[in-house]
């Protein structure tokens, strides 16, 4: 059965919280959305991220890891990813550095994901979860990973705040208007920004614990985390429909209570509550925007020598060269594009 089929047998007389809905639909076992066989962000599936986009994405990050380990002059410093996926950050990036992280790591809950990074980033240690992984020095990075971890959803009725639970008519998965949790509330209280009356605000609570958790692993050096997003208050001009979504075949998908195990699940993250949540356990952070990210690491020098080479080629007549070229430049390009990936957010931590 899938699982819709048994969430609408369960849920008829037993609504539970949003998040809990989206745990089941992204990560139950034998039915998750990135709990099944597959690996998700590839081109064949149903979203694809910097990583795959570019390869030239690790590799100007591994500019940031030589530069980290210079701050912290460490002999040894290790680099790790949480969220590792097919490996492909993870196997550019470390084939770029020009030391041997001690140790490698590659994150991921998935047993699809795992199977693979042990064949892309084969001198890696590969782990399941946070939990296995020893404190270090070094760099984590976690590339559109914090908008998948579950969250609560809120609408603001006038002065107060009412939750959307999900259960069941016996059909289909319908919303609940169900009473604010005191977490819920609080949380809403510090980040939810400016809200109009019948606006809808994620809350993420997990979100915050997992940056904390990952945080915790670093004994001193750089947590980077890469997403769409905002600050609260950037993100007031989308509070009227909330974020949450679906992603299915590249393109947005159905609505979200229509086929959870089956699409990507997500919402814009909040980065104000991410950013105080790791200040207020002694890190300095920064936020900048994806582009500025990777212009800062040098990635506009390096597409404009490739302009300079695909000139080169059509020159000489070479125009297999000039394609090639062409191809990997107009891949970087894209990872700085103003309304698209460009526009992501970078949060750095430092310890």
């Amino acid at each position: 059965m899938s699982l819709r089929g048994l969430l609408v047998g369960e849920l008829r007389d037993d609504p539970i919280p949003f998040e809990e809905y989206m745990q089941r639909a992204l990560y139950s076992p034998g039915h998750g959305y990135f709990a099944t066989g597959q690996i998700r962000s590839v081109k064949d599936g149903d979203f694809l991220t910097s990583p795959e986009v570019s390869p030239m994405f690790g590799e100007t990050i591994a500019r940031f890891v030589e530069e980290e380990r210079g701050r912290l002059g460490s002999d040894r410093f290790a680099v790790a990813e949480l969220g590792a996926g097919s490996g492909s950050l993870l196997a550019p990036l470390a084939s770029t550095l020009t030391f041997d992280p001690d140790p490698l790591i590659a994150i991921d809950l998935s047993p699809a994901a795992r199977s693979k990074l042990g064949v892309t980033v084969p001198t890696a240690t590969v782990a399941g979860s946070l939990d296995e992984v020893a404190p270090f020095s070094g760099v984590m990075i976690a590339n559109e990973l914090v908008d998948n971890v579950p969250m609560a959803l809120a609408v603001r009725q006038g002065n107060d705040w009412r939750e959307r639970w999900v259960g069941s008519d016996g059909v289909d998965l319908v919303w609940v208007d169900a009473p604010v949790r005191l977490e819920v509330e609080e949380w809403l209280g510090r980040w939810a920004g400016p809200v109009q009356d019948g606006g809808i605000v994620e809350v993420q609570l997990e979100a915050q614990a997992l940056v904390l958790a990952a945080l915790g692993k670093l004994d001193g050096g750089a947590l980077v985390l890469v997403d769409y997003g905002n600050t609260a208050e950037g993100l007031a001009n989308r509070r009227g429909e909330g974020t949450v979504r679906t992603y299915q075949g590249h393109h947005l998908g159905p609505h979200p209570l229509e086929a959870p195990g089956e699409t990507d699940l997500t919402a814009d993250v909040n980065f104000s509550a991410l950013i105080d949540a790791l200040t207020e356990a002694g890190a300095q952070t920064e936020l900048v925007r994806q582009d500025e990210f990777l212009e800062g690491l040098g990635i506009r020098g390096r597409l404009d020598r490739m302009r300079v080479d695909e000139l080169a080629a059509a020159r000489d007549g070479e125009a297999m060269t000039q394609l090639e070229v062409r191809s990997l430049r107009t891949a970087g390009e894209t990872l700085l594009h103003p309304r698209g990936l460009g526009d992501f957010r970078v949060l750095i931590a430092r310890v």
